[in-house]
C-alpha cells in the first residue's frame, strides 16, 4: 500500500516534465527581445528541472539512512533495466537538483546586476553557467564512483531495518558514508543549500531597496512592483530544498526513523522543478498570454475584466513582468542617495 501511494505521488509529479518542456519552448520561441539574455538562463534551468523530474519518475528512489550506511531503495521503471540503471537515475536526479539550485541563485544575481550595471553579454552569462555546473558535475561523479554492491547494501539495510519490506524494489547505495567520494558528494549537496538560500534573500532585499529608491515613471514603477512580488514568491520555493536537507539530517541522526520521512527527502525536493515553470509562465506576460490563447481566453478581454479598464496602451502587448529593457531596468545611477534611470539602450535591442 505504501509503495502504491509513493507511485501515485511520483506519477503526479511527472507533470513537472511537461511544464518545463513548455517553458523551454516559450523561452526559445516566445521570449520578447527585451529579455533575450535572461531567457538563456531560463532555458537552461528549465532543461535541468525537466531532467530532474524525469529521473525522479525513472528511479522513484527513497533514501534510507541506516547508521553509516546510506541505502537507496528504487521502485520506478528502472527496476526493469537493472540495479545500475536505478542508481544512475538517482545520481542524475541529485545532479540536476543541485545545478538547478545554483542557477536559481544566478537568476537573483542577474536581476540585481541589471539594476546597477548594463546587461551582461550572453557569452558572459553562458560562462557563469558553465562555472556553476562544475560542483554538480563533481557531485554526480563522486556519487557514481562510490556505488557498492547492491547485495551488501541490502544486507546492511535488513540489519538496521528488519521491519522494512524490500521484496519488489531495487536496493543500491553506500555501505560507509565516511568514504571520501561519498562524503564529499553529499556535503557538496548539503552545504550550499543554507548559505545559498540566505544569498537569495540578500539579493531580493537589495533589489527591493534599489526599486524603492529609484526615480521611475508610474508605469515603470508598476512593472517593478510586479517584479518585486514575483521575486518574493519565487524566493520561497527553495524552502522545499531546506525541508529536504532537514529530513535527510533528521533521518541520518536517527531522531526519527520513518519510511514517510525518508520518502519526503526526494519528494519535497522535486516540488521545486514542478512549481518553478508554473511560476515563470504566470509571471512573464508573453508566456502567460500564449497559454491563455491556447485555452481559448482572449488576454485583452481578461485584462479588461480584471482591471475594469479596457483602455490598452499602444505597444503594451509585448510587456512583461520581467521587462529588462531600457525603459524599465536600464542601468541605475546614484544621485544624492537617490537613483535615476538612465536612457541607455539595451545591447540586445
Amino acid at each position: 500500500m505504501f509503495l502504491l501511494i509513493l507511485y501515485v505521488l511520483h506519477t503526479i509529479l511527472v507533470s513537472g516534465v511537461l511544464f518545463n518542456v513548455i517553458l523551454v519552448y516559450f523561452t526559445i520561441f516566445k521570449t520578447p527581445k527585451s529579455i533575450g539574455t535572461f531567457s538563456i538562463l531560463l532555458t537552461v534551468r528549465g532543461g535541468a528541472d525537466a531532467f530532474a523530474c524525469f529521473f525522479d519518475i525513472f528511479s522513484q528512489s527513497r533514501i534510507v539512512p541506516s547508521g553509516l550506511t546510506l541505502g537507496i531503495v528504487s521502485s520506478g521503471i528502472c527496476k526493469y533495466l537493472g540495479d545500475w540503471s536505478c542508481f544512475v537515475g538517482y545520481s542524475l536526479q541529485l545532479h540536476y537538483h543541485c545545478y538547478s539550485f545554483h542557477l536559481l541563485i544566478l537568476c537573483f544575481a542577474f536581476r540585481y546586476y541589471v539594476l546597477i550595471e548594463r546587461y551582461p553579454k550572453s557569452n558572459q552569462l553562458i560562462f557563469l553557467m558553465c562555472i556553476l555546473y562544475f560542483p554538480s558535475f563533481f557531485q554526480a561523479v563522486f556519487v557514481l564512483i562510490d556505488s557498492n554492491k547492491p547485495e551488501d547494501v541490502r544486507l546492511l539495510l535488513r540489519i538496521h531495518h528488519p521491519e522494512y519490506e524490500m521484496k519488489d524494489v531495487i536496493v543500491n547505495g553506500h555501505d560507509d558514508l565516511r568514504d571520501f567520494p561519498c562524503l564529499f558528494a553529499y556535503l557538496l549537496m548539503l552545504i550550499p543549500i543554507f548559505p545559498g538560500y540566505m544569498l537569495i534573500h540578500v539579493f531580493r532585499r537589495k533589489i527591493r531597496s534599489k526599486l524603492r529608491n529609484a526615480i521611475l515613471r508610474p508605469e515603470v514603477r508598476e512593472k517593478h512592483r510586479q517584479l518585486t512580488l514575483a521575486l518574493t514568491v519565487q524566493s520561497f520555493i527553495p524552502i522545499a530544498f531546506i525541508f529536504s536537507a532537514f529530513a535527510f539530517l533528521i533521518s541520518q541522526s536517527k531522531l526519527i526513523e520513518s519510511p514517510i520521512l525518508e520518502s519526503l527527502i526526494l519528494l519535497s525536493a522535486v516540488l521545486v522543478p514542478v512549481l518553478n515553470p508554473i511560476l515563470m509562465i504566470l509571471m512573464v506576460k508573453p508566456y502567460r498570454e500564449t497559454v491563455m490563447r491556447a485555452i481559448g481566453i482572449d488576454p485583452k478581454e481578461w485584462q479588461c475584466v480584471m482591471s475594469k479598464d479596457c483602455s490598452v496602451a499602444p505597444g503594451d502587448s509585448n510587456s512583461s513582468m520581467f521587462s529588462f529593457d531600457n525603459t524599465s531596468v536600464a542601468s541605475v545611477t546614484s544621485v544624492s542617495s537617490k537613483f535615476t534611470l538612465t536612457g541607455e539602450r539595451s545591447p540586445f535591442d
